[in-house]
């Protein structure tokens, strides 16, 4: 009777991580359940919890008008790690590079995609956008390695990473962002934010940074939307999140 239960325990487990993946799906990030703030931002205070499709603690300036400004500027994005002995300061110089490369592309296309000219100089139309990248993980196991392991790993694995939102062996990206005005340093937005990768999404055991970089994707696609309604609106705030509820719950849920 423990060996058939203990079967049927497997088999419930398996079964929740093949639907977990079907509603995930492959390739993709998603955002973690919790975040620390690092520092870097200097002032959290007036950071709220954010909903929907924003990152985890978010600040939208109520007086600020988004039509004032038609250009920005991108500051170089830094690693910041609290020590010299951090996970960030411990990565190849080639990681490093690549991390700060992704994130510059990331929040370039995301203020392109909000038709904002990007310049190199301050000017009373001009906002400027700097982020940083606290946390940078690349997957541990691909999930190749993992099916062959002892049911009682699947077991193990699977109920922690749908209490957590997150399998033990994949990548992870965290970061910080602000958007000031270029000549008064007035903060217009800012935000907290870290993402993961989904189950499924890390098959290929020459591409571990392939979670890192489908994060950075989702938080170019996310920060798009709201430069986009900022451009139209005259507002930062981001539009309404047109997901179903079923959808966000599964999203939510799965590992």
């Amino acid at each position: 009777m423990h060996i058939e239960n203990h079967h049927k325990t497997t088999v419930l487990i398996l079964a929740s991580v093949l639907f977990a993946t079907s509603i995930t799906g492959c390739g993709r990030a998603k955002q973690y359940r919790r975040v620390e703030q690092s520092g870097y931002l200097g002032d959290y205070s007036k950071m709220k919890e954010g909903k929907g499709n924003e990152a985890l603690y978010i600040y939208v300036n109520p007086q600020a008008n988004c039509h004032k400004y038609s250009k920005v500027i991108i500051d170089p994005v830094v690693l910041w790690g609290e020590s010299e002995d951090s996970p960030l300061a411990s990565l190849d110089p080639k990681d490093q590079k690549m991390l700060a490369t992704l994130g510059w592309g990331t929040l370039y296309d995301a203020m392109k995609k909000g038709k904002f000219e990007i310049v190199n100089k301050p000017g009373p139309d001009v906002m400027r956008v700097k982020g940083v990248i606290t946390e940078a993980v690349k997957a541990k196991v691909i999930l190749a390695d993992v099916v062959v392991v002892a049911p009682y790993v699947w077991e193990a694995a699977t109920l922690w990473g749908i209490g957590t939102g997150k399998w033990p062996f994949l990548g992870e990206l965290a970061g910080e962002m602000e958007i000031t005005d270029s000549l008064t340093g007035e903060r217009l937005f800012s935000a907290v934010d870290k993402v993961v990768g989904t189950l499924g999404s890390n098959i290929d055991p020459l591409a571990r940074w392939d979670d890192v970089r489908q994060g950075f994707n989702l938080w170019r696609d996310r920060h798009g939307v709201r430069m986009a309604s900022c451009h139209n609106t005259g507002s930062f705030k981001m539009p309404n999140d047109d997901r179903n509820w079923v959808t966000k719950t599964y999203q939510y849920i799965s590992p």
